[in-house]
């Protein structure tokens, strides 16, 4: 058996934030992924500022690397479209879009050459985890095993090996679904602006236009699954119905085309859950379910994440303590920073959907342009 101190399980965002924090740590680690990269991951693109932060607390010269790299669309508005009516919210920085597929090879690129006392296992899928004593073992599909005085779960939405940690079952009431394709052509698109479009029988649901590139958006949308089954047509059908049957988008996307398939994947929406610790790991990202429950946004709470169960899980190899006693000061963590945001969207996110008329409420108030840039202000903090 090999024997690590710390092991994570998943290179994604989450994942590789770790591995990018741990590479000065002196400690023996293993990074465990799957897939080979690049690899496709269905989601919105948007490397919100939380993202940028993160990279930056990680290495500034990440960051630069990154802009240098990719040259990203700076976000710098929202528009908020509701009945054919745009409410724009003004940003200073919110972030960059770029494709997901770009932004995780870019990330695991960084670990494959800077975190060189890292051993790094592509396509090699976690079979089992069990808690053995004080360790954590693991066994991969071809039979290999390995064990840790800390493992980390990075490995995405419905994870089987944090259900099994955990001793919990996956709740699809908490959880959302996502259809996104990429198209050129579409028509009055501001490169520093995102839009979210609402309508009243699909709330939580929206239907996004990220721009990405020259000439090319993210197009899609993303519904709660509770209420996607009460629906005759499919999320695709409803993706493509929401083009075909509001005016302004099917005058927009009248000589677009679509240049990818229309992909889909899960959502896990936080519900004001951070239960997410326990004896000898932390579980990261969407395998945590830290996506926002109005956005949908998940790429910067899974990298402060991976960034934070990291440093947590030096302190606790130091200290010879990989208990739930230290490692909840992961959790305490989280809370701290994302969980009052988390509890209101959570709570907006119930009320408009018991309730849709409120909807209505919103888009009055959104008329007030200073009531807006408050609102800006405050989606930030």
């Amino acid at each position: 058996m090999n024997n690590y101190d710390i092991i994570i399980i998943g290179a994604g965002p989450a994942g590789c934030s770790a591995a990018l924090t741990l590479q000065h740590s002196n400690k023996r680690i293993a990074l465990f992924d799957k897939e080979t990269f690049p690899r496709e991951k269905i989601c919105g693109d948007g490397i919100c500022d939380r993202s940028i932060n993160t990279l930056n607390s990680i290495s500034e010269d990440y960051y630069t690397e990154f802009i240098e790299q990719f040259k990203p669309h700076p976000i710098q508005k929202t528009s908020l479209v509701y009945k054919g009516k745009h409410h724009i919210l003004n940003f200073k920085n919110f972030g960059y879009t770029c494709k997901r597929k770009d932004f995780d090879a870019f990330l695991f690129g960084l670990v494959k050459r800077d975190c060189s006392e890292i051993d790094i296992y592509e396509k090699t899928a976690i079979s089992t985890i069990k808690k053995v004593d004080s360790k954590i073992n693991i066994s991969t599909a071809d039979g290999d095993t390995y064990s840790a005085k800390m493992v980390i779960i990075a490995n995405g939405a419905k994870s089987k090996l944090a259900a099994e940690l955990q001793n919990t079952a996956w709740e699809k009431s908490s959880n959302g679904v996502a259809v996104r394709a990429y198209f050129s052509g579409v028509s009055d698109v501001q490169d520093d602006m995102i839009e979210l479009h609402y309508k009243k029988e699909f709330f939580p649901g929206y239907f996004w236009i990220f721009p990405i590139e020259k000439n090319i958006c993210n197009v899609g949308f993303g519904y709660h699954l509770k209420q996607a089954d009460k629906h005759l047509f499919s999320i695709q059908d409803i993706f493509n119905l929401w083009i075909e049957t509001d005016s302004q988008l099917k005058q927009r996307f009248q000589h677009a085309k679509m240049e990818s398939k229309l992909q889909g994947g899960l959502i896990p929406y936080n519900s004001n859950n951070f239960d997410c610790a326990g004896d000898n790991y932390m579980i990261t990202g969407d395998a945590a379910s830290l996506i926002d429950p109005i956005s949908g946004g998940g790429i910067g709470s899974a990298m402060y994440s991976g960034h934070t169960a990291a440093q947590t899980a030096e302190a606790c190899i130091n200290d010879l303590d990989c208990s739930y006693n230290s490692t909840q000061q992961y959790e305490s963590q989280l809370k701290a920073r994302i969980q009052q945001e988390i509890k209101i969207r959570h709570r907006i996110q119930k009320v408009i959907s018991h309730m849709p008329f409120t909807l209505d409420v919103c888009a009055a108030l959104a008329k007030n342009q200073k009531l807006l840039d408050r609102i800006s202000s405050w989606y930030l903090r």
